[in-house]
Protein backbone atom coordinates (compact mmCIF):
# COMPACT_ATOMS: atom_id res chain seq x y z
CA UNK A 1 0.00 0.00 0.00
CA UNK A 2 1.82 3.28 -1.27
CA UNK A 3 1.01 6.50 -0.33
CA UNK A 4 -0.23 8.80 -3.20
CA UNK A 5 -1.15 11.86 -1.27
CA UNK A 6 -1.86 13.02 1.87
CA UNK A 7 -4.35 15.88 2.89
CA UNK A 8 -4.04 18.01 6.20
CA UNK A 9 -6.99 20.00 7.42
CA UNK A 10 -7.29 23.77 7.17
CA UNK A 11 -7.90 25.50 10.38
CA UNK A 12 -6.57 29.07 10.69
CA UNK A 13 -9.71 30.23 11.28
CA UNK A 14 -10.94 28.28 14.06
CA UNK A 15 -8.76 29.80 16.89
CA UNK A 16 -9.65 33.21 16.05
CA UNK A 17 -13.46 32.46 15.97
CA UNK A 18 -13.12 30.97 19.69
CA UNK A 19 -10.67 33.26 20.95
CA UNK A 20 -13.38 35.93 19.94
CA UNK A 21 -16.21 33.93 21.10
CA UNK A 22 -14.32 33.66 24.49
CA UNK A 23 -13.42 37.02 24.77
CA UNK A 24 -17.00 38.12 24.05
CA UNK A 25 -18.56 35.88 26.81
CA UNK A 26 -15.78 36.95 29.27
CA UNK A 27 -16.49 40.96 29.05
CA UNK A 28 -20.14 39.97 29.04
CA UNK A 29 -19.36 37.97 32.20
CA UNK A 30 -17.58 40.59 33.60
CA UNK A 31 -19.77 43.46 33.08
CA UNK A 32 -22.52 41.23 34.56
CA UNK A 33 -20.90 40.97 37.38
CA UNK A 34 -20.14 44.59 37.76
CA UNK A 35 -23.62 45.38 37.20
CA UNK A 36 -25.17 42.63 39.68
CA UNK A 37 -22.40 43.96 41.82
CA UNK A 38 -20.81 40.55 42.72
CA UNK A 39 -17.85 40.12 45.01
CA UNK A 40 -14.16 39.59 43.43
CA UNK A 41 -14.50 36.01 44.55
CA UNK A 42 -17.89 35.30 42.63
CA UNK A 43 -16.28 36.97 39.82
CA UNK A 44 -13.12 35.03 39.82
CA UNK A 45 -14.85 31.45 40.11
CA UNK A 46 -16.60 32.83 36.86
CA UNK A 47 -12.96 33.13 35.14
CA UNK A 48 -11.73 29.73 36.56
CA UNK A 49 -15.34 28.00 35.08
CA UNK A 50 -14.63 30.31 31.51
CA UNK A 51 -11.29 27.74 31.25
CA UNK A 52 -13.87 25.19 31.25
CA UNK A 53 -14.51 26.76 27.74
CA UNK A 54 -10.82 27.08 26.65
CA UNK A 55 -10.01 23.30 27.66
CA UNK A 56 -13.44 21.96 25.25
CA UNK A 57 -12.45 24.13 22.15
CA UNK A 58 -8.27 22.94 22.60
CA UNK A 59 -10.01 19.22 22.37
CA UNK A 60 -12.03 20.48 19.83
CA UNK A 61 -9.53 22.16 17.15
CA UNK A 62 -6.92 19.33 18.04
CA UNK A 63 -9.71 16.78 17.31
CA UNK A 64 -9.89 18.76 13.42
CA UNK A 65 -6.11 19.42 13.74
CA UNK A 66 -5.26 15.93 13.79
CA UNK A 67 -7.72 14.88 10.80
CA UNK A 68 -6.12 13.66 7.79
CA UNK A 69 -7.30 12.18 4.06
CA UNK A 70 -4.66 9.42 3.21
CA UNK A 71 -5.42 8.69 -0.78
CA UNK A 72 -3.48 5.50 -1.74
CA UNK A 73 -2.95 3.30 -4.79
CA UNK A 74 -6.46 1.93 -4.32
CA UNK A 75 -7.72 3.15 -1.20
CA UNK A 76 -9.16 6.73 0.15
CA UNK A 77 -8.79 6.67 4.13
CA UNK A 78 -9.58 9.00 7.23
CA UNK A 79 -8.35 9.28 9.83
CA UNK A 80 -9.23 11.39 13.26
CA UNK A 81 -6.96 11.27 16.10
CA UNK A 82 -4.60 8.81 14.57
CA UNK A 83 -7.39 6.22 14.03
CA UNK A 84 -8.63 4.88 10.84
CA UNK A 85 -12.85 6.39 10.62
CA UNK A 86 -12.98 4.87 6.95
CA UNK A 87 -11.08 3.09 4.76
CA UNK A 88 -12.84 2.68 1.35
CA UNK A 89 -11.49 0.72 -1.91
CA UNK A 90 -11.96 3.21 -4.66
CA UNK A 91 -13.65 0.12 -6.21
CA UNK A 92 -16.29 -0.39 -3.83
CA UNK A 93 -16.85 3.40 -4.29
CA UNK A 94 -20.56 3.67 -6.24
CA UNK A 95 -21.13 7.91 -5.44
CA UNK A 96 -19.90 10.66 -3.90
CA UNK A 97 -21.91 13.55 -3.62
CA UNK A 98 -22.42 16.86 -1.25
CA UNK A 99 -24.55 16.28 2.39
CA UNK A 100 -25.20 17.68 5.91
CA UNK A 101 -24.61 15.81 9.26
CA UNK A 102 -25.90 18.39 12.32
CA UNK A 103 -26.21 21.34 9.67
CA UNK A 104 -22.46 21.33 8.50
CA UNK A 105 -21.76 20.25 5.39
CA UNK A 106 -20.05 17.00 4.28
CA UNK A 107 -19.23 14.69 1.41
CA UNK A 108 -21.02 11.45 2.04
CA UNK A 109 -19.36 8.27 -0.12
CA UNK A 110 -21.24 6.16 -0.78
CA UNK A 111 -19.85 2.54 -1.01
CA UNK A 112 -21.19 -0.86 -2.36
CA UNK A 113 -19.41 -4.41 -1.64
CA UNK A 114 -21.71 -6.89 -2.93
CA UNK A 115 -25.15 -6.34 -1.04
CA UNK A 116 -23.69 -4.28 1.50
CA UNK A 117 -23.75 -0.60 1.18
CA UNK A 118 -22.92 1.84 3.53
CA UNK A 119 -22.59 5.81 3.69
CA UNK A 120 -19.41 7.27 5.10
CA UNK A 121 -19.07 10.54 6.17
CA UNK A 122 -15.84 12.87 5.79
CA UNK A 123 -15.99 16.44 6.36
CA UNK A 124 -15.92 19.15 3.53
CA UNK A 125 -15.32 22.51 5.36
CA UNK A 126 -11.91 21.49 7.17
CA UNK A 127 -10.82 19.99 3.12
CA UNK A 128 -12.64 22.55 1.37
CA UNK A 129 -9.92 23.52 -0.86
CA UNK A 130 -8.66 19.68 -0.97
CA UNK A 131 -11.59 18.69 -2.24
CA UNK A 132 -11.28 20.01 -6.01
CA UNK A 133 -8.02 18.06 -6.51
CA UNK A 134 -9.77 14.56 -4.13
CA UNK A 135 -12.42 14.66 -6.60
CA UNK A 136 -10.37 14.65 -9.62
CA UNK A 137 -8.59 12.01 -8.10
CA UNK A 138 -11.44 9.65 -7.25
CA UNK A 139 -12.92 10.36 -10.70
CA UNK A 140 -9.69 8.98 -12.08
CA UNK A 141 -9.55 5.79 -10.05
CA UNK A 142 -13.85 5.14 -9.89
CA UNK A 143 -15.43 7.09 -13.56
CA UNK A 144 -17.36 10.07 -13.52
CA UNK A 145 -20.20 8.51 -13.34
CA UNK A 146 -19.12 7.97 -9.10
CA UNK A 147 -18.90 11.93 -9.21
CA UNK A 148 -21.90 12.95 -11.45
CA UNK A 149 -22.06 16.73 -12.05
CA UNK A 150 -21.46 18.52 -8.76
CA UNK A 151 -20.22 22.03 -8.30
CA UNK A 152 -18.60 22.84 -5.28
CA UNK A 153 -18.24 26.57 -5.59
CA UNK A 154 -21.12 29.04 -5.17
CA UNK A 155 -22.29 30.73 -8.88
CA UNK A 156 -22.37 34.09 -8.14
CA UNK A 157 -26.39 35.01 -6.54
CA UNK A 158 -26.66 31.38 -5.59
CA UNK A 159 -28.23 31.10 -2.45
CA UNK A 160 -25.92 28.59 0.07
CA UNK A 161 -27.99 25.61 0.15
CA UNK A 162 -27.02 22.57 -0.18
CA UNK A 163 -30.47 21.05 -1.75
CA UNK A 164 -29.77 18.94 -4.42
CA UNK A 165 -30.92 21.01 -8.37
Amino acid sequence: MRVVKVYFPETKGIIKIMAAVYIFLLAGGSALSVMLDESLAQWTSFLLQSLLYIAVCSLIYFAIKSQRIIVTETQFILKVIGMTRHKIDFEHIHEIKKGKMSGSPIMEIHAKKGRYSKVCPVPFLPFSESWDELLVTIEKKCGSEAIGNMDLKRRKGELRTWRES
